[in-house]
């Protein structure tokens, strides 16, 4: 169980495909699986700007927290590539050490490569929890 936790619900940036214009537009996480991504295809990324908790002690970890992010995601803080991971659920939730990393002011990025699907072949339910956990090592 983490000392302390803050959800970073949003602002989030999607950012639909890639090149110099991409299609961006801001949701609120969690959100459903449909909502976010029905018709979506090829490269999806999405970033959310967060400032570094404050009166961290010496002994405290900070994390980042996945929970119900299914598909193969990659997560970069600050531009800096941290992990890859498939299908974070919320009884096995990604948590991403990220202490050592944190700045004043970051940015957590996550991209994945959807495929085209037909309404109802993709992921069903609640997408996209993310949290800031803060432990004692």
């Amino acid at each position: 169980m983490p000392a302390h936790r803050i959800n970073l619900r949003g602002p989030w940036k999607l950012e639909l495909g890639t090149g110099p214009s991409p299609i961006a537009h801001k949701i609120r996480l969690p959100a459903e699986w449909d909502q976010v991504f029905a018709g979506c295809s090829g490269a999806v990324r999405l970033s959310r700007t967060f400032h570094r908790p404050t009166n961290l002690e010496p002994a405290e970890v900070v994390e980042l927290a996945f929970e119900h992010w299914p598909g193969n995601w990659v997560i970069s803080l600050n531009q800096r590539p941290l992990s890859e991971f498939r299908e974070a659920s919320a009884e096995s939730p990604k948590r991403i050490d990220v202490t050592a990393l944190l700045q004043p002011t970051n940015t957590v990025t996550a991209e994945i490569h959807l495929t085209p699907q037909e309404k109802g072949e993709g992921p069903a339910g609640q997408f996209g929890n993310v949290a800031l956990e803060i432990r004692r090592d």
